[in-house]
């Protein structure tokens, strides 16, 4: 949380080059045929966002028509830009054809097959091909998250069976409206589009430095190499086959996977051991509340600590797998409608909630401002009602506890300047007892500190060199709770914060229903979707790291409170 700036400047790209030879340049604001299709958003988003996605010189996308198999190797091949090309006498009606090189190129990657030494460059793709073929491109197999709900599964070809559970189970296949997957049909533009808009946010294509949040996905293709600085990452990270300059990783977190298609080996450089500010660790665990807890193993247990929550019998899906509603727990009252940008501040228009803007620092925004001192006065002059102090921090990989070297000096400054001051604590416990031990550390830290506000509890997790890493979600929820429950006993209003996967995956909201919700989801202008994702409601919801506000130097996170 505040551990990333965003971005000096975040080029993006996207899907580029015709569907089909020949195609002229045609942003979709421009588009005669694609107001309310159904994937107007993702045909508006690469074309208005980024200009690179093409139509028809007649000013049309034709959204519904279908595409050959050789100008969909194209795209791919734009896409992924292969390098290695089988020989011209791989297929027996390939030569001189305008897809030849590409269909040559995939045929060497694994990724087309072709059908009886014929490319059948020509005839039209259909969806079971379509998918199959991207399945190939981006190494996707097989694996728990395969989910094939159709009505019609029993009419997908044995060789697409893989491809099209798994790319379902991720939720890259999001256009099956009837229950059918319609395996033989054609696709369409439109259904390409959504595809590759659902796999991928971010495409780099480009050497100039990029930095910032993205939620989602990032793929490298520039055939020069990269350079990402300070970018926080919460899908993976794709470097394309036909990059072969260098990559450089300058503090850069990803909690998915680095998935290396490429023959460049990354250069990973950290200039300082800081945490994510929003966790996702690559292996989540489904949380049955049926299922029996393991044997107990020394020292106090979860189910000492607090009783498993309700739940409704109904799920919400997360990441292709399923997960328990909490009775408890109350369900989001946020839409879309609710919020517009005023500048880089997200401003709630609904009527259910009155919202206070605020933000939270640690030594970090102290320390990008002048004479690492943060002038609170201008900073509530400017529209602030609120502000989280970080007070301290459990190291990641050490484990040993630290206070935020500017945290009294923060809290004070905040509340002479007239602000709602709260703190939060950065936590890795992996036991009830250290859950107890940072909480008693926050307490002795606080407790010549004259503040108003909720101390929240913000434990995060990455990958493996996270300590927490493993830690099941019985434990992380019991850890959440001993540590409330101690802030509570000593007379300050506890909170929770946690990003999706944590909130998901690793807390029963449930329990955790008594406390103040915190929810980490960035939003920017070329964001599709304003409101929070989270099927919960919260109390404070950090929605950017990248607002500015007079009197701290560099960008600080912006966050809503919903008052009920």
């Amino acid at each position: 949380m505040g551990y990333f700036r965003l971005p000096k400047k975040l080029l993006a790209v996207v899907l580029t080059g015709a569907l089909a030879a020949g195609l002229a340049v045609t942003n979709a604001a421009a588009f005669t045929d694609t107001e309310g299709h159904w994937a107007e958003n993702a045909i508006s988003k690469w074309s208005e966002n980024y200009g690179l996605i093409t139509g028809y010189e007649d000013g049309t996308f034709r959204p519904d028509n279908s595409i050959t198999r050789g100008a969909f190797a194209g795209i791919l091949d734009r896409f992924l830009k292969f390098r290695t090309a089988s020989s011209a006498d791989t297929f027996s009606d390939t030569a001189g054809t305008y897809w030849e090189d590409a269909i040559l190129k995939l045929h060497a990657s694994g990724v087309y097959l072709g059908n009886n030494g014929k490319a059948l460059a020509g005839s039209s793709i259909t969806r079971q091909q379509a998918v199959t073929m991207i399945a190939r491109a981006f190494g996707i197999t097989a694996s728990e998250y395969a989910y094939m709900p159709y009505s019609d599964a029993d009419q997908i070809a044995s060789y697409a069976q893989e491809a099209v559970g798994e790319m379902t189970g991720r939720g890259f296949i999001t256009d099956c409206f009837d229950g059918r997957f319609r395996p033989t049909d054609p696709i369409t533009r439109a259904e390409i589009v959504n595809i590759m808009n659902n796999m991928v946010q971010v495409l780099i294509q480009t050497t100039d430095a990029c930095s910032g949040n993205v939620s989602g996905t990032v793929m490298v293709n520039s055939a020069e190499g990269a350079s990402l600085v300070d970018m926080h990452i919460t899908g993976d990270l794709i470097l394309a086959p036909g990059v072969t300059g260098e990559v450089t990783l300058t503090n850069v977190v990803v909690n998915g996977s680095i998935r290396n298609f490429s023959g460049v080996t990354p250069t990973v450089v950290k200039t300082e051991e800081t945490p994510s500010p929003e966790p996702e660790p690559e292996e989540p665990d489904i949380i049955d509340p049926e299922a029996p807890w393991e044997e107990p193993a020394p020292g106090i247990q979860p189910s000492e600590v607090y009783t498993p929550g309700e739940t409704t019998g109904e799920y919400l899906m997360y990441s292709g797998k399923p997960y328990p509603v909490y009775a408890d727990a109350e369900p989001s009252r946020l839409y879309d409608g609710d919020f517009y940008w005023e500048g880089d501040r997200l401003v709630y228009a609904g009527d259910e909630f009155e919202t206070r803007f605020g933000i939270d620092v640690s030594a970090y925004q102290n320390r990008a401002s002048e004479d690492g001192t943060i002038d609170w006065e201008a900073v509530a002059d400017d529209g602030v009602e609120f502000v989280m102090v970080r007070v301290g921090l459990r190291g990641y990989s050490s484990g040993s506890l630290n206070q935020d070297a500017f945290y009294k000096e923060n809290i004070r400054g905040a509340m002479e300047a007239g602000l709602e001051t709260g703190v939060y604590f950065f936590a890795q416990a992996i036991t009830v007892e250290e859950a107890i031990e940072e909480a008693e550390y926050v307490l002795e830290l606080l407790k010549d500190c004259d503040f108003d506000g909720p101390v929240a509890y913000d434990w995060e997790m990455h990958d493996a060199s996270y300590r927490v890493y493993g830690t099941s979600p019985e434990m992380a929820t019991a850890c959440a709770v001993a540590f409330c429950q101690r802030i509570e006993e000593a007379g300050y209003d506890a909170m929770v914060y946690a990003g999706q996967y944590v909130s998901y995956i690793k807390y029963d909201q449930g329990a955790l229903a008594p406390y103040l919700y915190w929810y980490p989801e960035y939003k920017s202008a070329s964001s599709e979707k304003l409101s929070p994702s989270l099927y919960y409601q919260m109390d404070y919801w950090q929605f950017s790291s990248n607002c500015s506000v007079n009197g701290i130097g560099g960008r600080v996170d912006g966050n809503l409170q919903f008052i009920r």
